[in-house]
């Protein structure tokens, strides 16, 4: 039977938020992980996935053990940062545009930790993003909400490089404490307007042709780090010259320097790179390749993008030289790859600015 579009796996990520939160405010972790299959030592296994059901006991575990103070989904969802969700983050923070990053999220929504469903539909010079909770038990449907939607704006603040200015913001529940009011206004922007008939956020479509700032160092940085994550994942930890090499080539994603480049900001000659490679058994377009393959494989298989999509985000100049170098990969273009491998076909790039989930 299929599982319904929020009812996926979920890395362990999720967990570690909610748990360190929950410690922090004091109570205990066997609390916190009380009827949820999760054991301490998951926490800290970077492989390790959890179902929605473990999540949702978990969210009624801290909401019980804290008294379910008002805060409190607010302050978990601000603790998601780009860096939390692994591949997603980097395919949004390497997407050309705000547009092209909301699309692609929504295309991977089973690589986030969402529990709520989204829909997203330009209306006039408008985008509206509303969110649906009425799947979810009712005593967990406000924690929910509340920290999905925070999720939004943490982290279209990183993949944007500013806030996302807000024409408005409506929430189904009643008004809240001024407390909590004074909370949700500095986290949107905006004041929102409570007893709506539904959860929904609106900003001006023309963020959606904003190109995003992937030369800032912060933000190039985040990519570096999740892109290593990828990688070190399938291939052991190189040491010496050979690993500071590929952790140069996994910096700049989408703009690969070449072994000349390298070896100046190395302060030496590529003549010595070589020779330094040569020595620990490796070549510059052997890492070369090791990076591009590793990604391209997680970014098809996981991402499901499509073939032109990979080659930019590795900085092919078109999409018929990624082909080709995945055909010396794996000996078959990723056509056939995805077929061998059960994966879904690719999708074509969307030509409307946004699409509905």
């Amino acid at each position: 039977m299929k599982l319904p579009a929020w009812d996926f796996r979920r890395g362990m990520a999720t967990a570690r938020v909610m748990t360190q939160v929950g410690c922090e405010r004091g109570a205990p972790l066997e609390v916190l992980l009380h009827q949820t299959g999760i054991a301490p030592e998951h926490l800290e296994d970077p492989h390790a996935e959890i179902e929605a059901a473990q999540e949702i006991q978990l969210i009624r575990n801290l909401l019980h053990a804290l008294g379910n103070p008002a805060d409190l989904g607010v302050e978990v969802g601000k603790r998601y940062k780009l860096t939390t969700y692994g591949l997603w983050g980097f395919a949004l923070l390497s997407s050309p545009t705000l547009g092209d990053a909301m699309n692609l999220g929504l295309r991977m929504m089973n690589q986030t930790f969402s529990l709520t469903r989204h829909s997203m539909q330009q209306v006039g010079d408008q985008v509206h993003v509303v969110y649906f909770d009425e799947h979810l038990p009712p005593d967990v449907r406000r924690f929910v909400m509340d920290r999905d939607r925070a999720m939004g704006p943490t982290v279209q603040r990183e993949v944007l490089g500013r806030p996302v200015a807000y024409s408005a913001v409506d929430m189904k529940q009643p008004e809240p404490d001024a407390a909590q009011v004074a909370r949700l206004t500095e986290l949107f922007g905006v004041c929102p307007t409570f007893g709506a008939t539904q959860h929904r956020s609106i900003f001006p479509a023309a963020l959606l042709s904003e190109r995003l700032p992937q030369a800032d160092p912060h933000t190039a940085r985040l990519c570096e780090d999740m892109c290593r994550e990828l990688v070190e994942a399938r291939n052991s930890r190189r040491t010496g010259v050979a690993a500071k090499v590929r952790d140069r080539l996994l910096r700049t994603p989408g703009h690969i320097p070449d072994m000349e480049q390298i070896a100046a900001e190395m302060h030496m000659t590529s003549r010595t790179l070589r020779r330094h490679l040569t020595a620990e058994g490796a070549t510059f377009r052997g890492l070369l390749e090791e990076v591009r393959s590793t990604l391209a494989v997680e970014l098809m298989a996981r991402a499901r993008l499509t073939h032109g999509e990979i080659a930019e985000r590795l900085g092919y100049a078109d999409v018929t030289t990624f082909i080709e170098a995945f055909r010396r990969w794996k000996g078959m273009p990723p056509s056939e790859y995805r077929r061998q491998q059960g994966l879904r076909p690719s999708h074509g790039r969307l030509n409307r600015p946004m699409l509905r989930a």
